[in-house]
């Protein structure tokens, strides 16, 4: 048996097969880049509902949490803070 013969494209066949080629390069690297981009982070307690235990170690602590400020408790009236040092004994 001899070899199959071979066709030859036509211009417009083979311009259609340039055409099919850029568009797969294309379309490969939008693949790529819109991959790159549903990149997610990995979950810890901040962003999901893991434990803080299942974050590892050297994770360093809520930054919301040491900004916070407490507020200081309101003294209640007639009542004065005093030091020890102001009482005598005699």
């Amino acid at each position: 048996m001899g070899k199959p013969p071979r066709h030859r494209l036509s211009d417009a066949e083979e311009a259609l097969l340039l055409e099919q080629a850029a568009l797969i390069e294309r379309l490969a690297a939008r693949t790529t880049e819109l991959e790159a981009l549903v990149g997610k982070p990995r979950k810890t307690s901040s962003n999901s509902h893991t434990p803080p235990s299942q974050d590892g170690p050297g994770r360093p602590g809520s930054k919301a949490a040491a900004k916070r400020r407490r507020k200081p408790r309101p003294s209640h009236p007639g009542v004065s803070k005093f030091s020890l040092k102001a009482i005598s004994v005699k």
